[in-house]
């Protein structure tokens, strides 16, 4: 009876590779993309963290004069990274129960949901008491241009979140 059982479990051991095999890899988010969702929400990062920590700093601090500045050239940038952002958040909710309406959505409709979802998922919580350091990591940043700091800083998210389950990076090509 075994003999006869044998080309059963070939065939269903065929098939269960070859359904492993045509499953969907996991999203991961692509460097570029991650450079894109960056450059798309950095300007309202840096706002809010202005905000928070501008009563806890001296007027002349740079996180005060001039990150706002960094700011204004990154919101120059924020239509042309929108697609790029777009595309990652489509990637994100992958699974979920929104992923089909998400995809059917205009960009008029789909650009405030992205914005309201990326903004709550990068606060950064600051105390007054952090914003001196705050202050200093910005300032010895300041050297950087906007797409400079854009790829530094997507590229440490990109090196973090490679196990983050909701915005998990692609793993890194060898060079």
């Amino acid at each position: 009876m075994y003999r006869h059982a044998r080309p059963l479990i070939a065939a269903l051991a065929l098939i269960s590779t070859a359904s492993a095999q045509a499953a969907p890899a996991p999203a991961c988010i692509a460097p570029a993309e991650m450079r894109g969702m960056i450059g798309y929400f950095l300007p309202e990062v840096i706002t809010e963290v202005t905000s928070n920590c501008a009563a806890h700093l001296p007027t002349d601090a740079y996180l005060r004069a001039g990150l706002p500045r960094l700011a204004s050239q990154l919101s120059d940038a924020k239509t042309r990274n929108w697609p790029i952002a777009k595309a990652a958040f489509l990637k994100m909710s992958r699974g979920s129960a929104d992923e089909k309406r998400f995809a059917s959505l205009s960009d008029k409709a789909l650009r405030p949901i992205v914005d309201a979802a990326m903004s709550e998922k990068m606060k950064i919580s600051i105390s007054p008491a952090s914003c001196g350091e705050v202050n200093d990591i910005t300032e010895a940043l300041a050297p950087l241009n906007a797409e400079q700091t854009v790829n530094l800083l997507a590229t440490i998210l990109s090196a973090v979140a490679r196990k983050d389950s909701k915005m998990r990076s692609c793993p890194r090509e060898t060079l």
